[in-house]
């Protein structure tokens, strides 16, 4: 029993990310193109939250690089930014899924890697980009490409007005088919009305 208590407790120890709401998000900065074996530095985000620098030890960060059985780790340096890191690494030619190693907190999944080629980054899940940062901003010139949660603001209802049907020209062909009619209903009624106007003649 007692040493049931105690790997309970090691795994309470072990496991910050589940305790409080703990989780993180990596944000890379815009990268150029990656070509297989050469040496390439990458800067990158890595936010309590999604939103602010974690307050505490974050411990070591980097970039993960798996493809099939291949695992490849890549720590980070610090840069002058709170929460801003630099990572240098190379890689051979091939396609990678790629994950930000968050210290303490679970590995973020990044998106993909194809090399020769750039990042496909997908962009963070909106229910991990929480919060905001208290008091005045850590950041000035230099900042965190945050990921804000779209709002959907519904547009205004266009006003719709009845199209007034566009009146198109006669046709000339119907016009003097009308002409023609009424010549030959005139001719018609002459030819009928003339007995009957010689026998009322006075």
């Amino acid at each position: 029993m007692r040493i049931l208590a105690l790997a309970c407790a090691f795994l309470l120890i072990s496991a910050p990310s589940a305790v409080a709401g703990g989780w993180a998000v990596t944000y890379l900065d815009p990268v150029p193109s990656i070509q297989a074996s050469t040496t390439h530095t990458v800067g990158y985000w890595v936010l309590q939250h999604g939103t602010h620098p974690f307050s505490g030890d974050l411990g070591k960060t980097g970039l993960r690089f798996r493809t099939g059985s291949d695992d490849r780790i890549f720590v980070g340096v610090p840069l002058g930014q709170p929460a801003h890191y630099a990572v240098t690494f190379t890689l051979p030619a091939g396609s990678y899924e790629v994950f930000g190693v968050q210290g303490m907190f679970q590995d973020h999944s990044l998106g993909s890697l194809t090399v020769p080629g750039t990042f496909l980054t997908k962009p963070p899940d909106p229910q991990m980009v929480q919060g905001t940062v208290e008091g005045p901003s850590p950041w000035q010139e230099i900042a965190p490409p945050l990921a804000k949660p779209a709002v959907a603001t519904p547009a205004p209802a266009a006003a719709v007005t009845p199209a007034e049907p566009e009146s198109e020209p006669v046709p000339v062909w119907l016009v003097g088919l009308v002409v023609v009619g009424a010549a030959g209903l005139f001719v018609l009624l002459r030819k009928r009305l003339r007995p009957f106007a010689r026998k009322t003649k006075w």
